[in-house]
């Protein structure tokens, strides 16, 4: 998820309807119009310990058919929103949430289905940011884990009281104990970077100092 924006819209969404929900859904359930293309982007995704599935599609066919396409489909347990650029479709059962993020493009419309499904008991107990190291002074903003048929990936943020300086002080000393290597260190005024591995895994640690804390982007993926 590069979209940041989109990335907000998810995490809003999941904690909306986590709760309430106890079985699960998948796409065989997720209606598509006629001639509809979808690609995965996110086949096994948990943002924040709720898991969801997205998938990109594009179809022959204005926003107003494919709203009209859902609204009828999702008759009575529809809602229909605006996010920034995107038009949205959500549909909340007893079991999942379903939501369609489209745009228009000349003739066609083009987006993401979203499938969110409720966190079972061992998801919801697991804290935040487990398998990165995080400062004690550091609060979890948010968590996206991604495991694929091809690899294994975790994306945290954070934020941080610490200085800028303090905050990438900290990871080099922790990495350094824990036996990672260290394969690239920029610093700068206001930003840093430091770049990791141990093995197949890669780290990636990203500082971006703000007014009155420092955001950390750790990004661990297997090579």
């Amino acid at each position: 998820m590069n979209n940041p924006r989109l990335g907000a819209l998810v995490f809003a969404a999941a904690l909306s309807c986590a709760e309430p929900l106890r079985a699960d859904c998948d796409f065989d359930e997720f209606p598509l119009l006629e001639g509809m293309q979808v690609a995965s982007i996110a086949e096994n995704m948990q943002w924040n310990n709720v898991p969801m599935s997205v998938k990109g599609f594009q179809v022959e066919a204005p926003p107003e058919a494919v709203k009209g396409f859902y609204g009828e489909r999702w008759e009575g347990e529809v809602d229909f929103s605006e996010f920034g650029p995107w038009q949205q479709i959500m549909h909340l059962t007893e079991d999942c949430m379903m939501m369609v993020q489209l745009q228009g493009q000349g003739t066609q419309s083009m987006g993401r289905l979203m499938l969110v499904n409720p966190p079972d008991e061992e998801m919801v107990s697991r804290p935040l940011g487990s398998g990165v190291p995080i400062p004690p002074d550091a609060a979890v903003v948010s968590d996206m884990q991604n495991q694929d048929r091809f690899r294994d990936g975790q994306m945290v943020m954070l934020a941080s009281s610490n200085t800028l300086e303090d905050s990438v002080s900290w990871y080099e000393s922790e990495m350094a104990r824990n036996g990672w290597q260290l394969n690239r260190r920029l610093v700068r005024q206001n930003d840093a970077t430091l770049i990791y591995s141990e093995g197949r895994e890669q780290l990636s640690i990203v500082f971006l100092r703000h007014q009155e804390f420092t955001q950390i982007l750790l990004n661990r993926m297997d090579r």
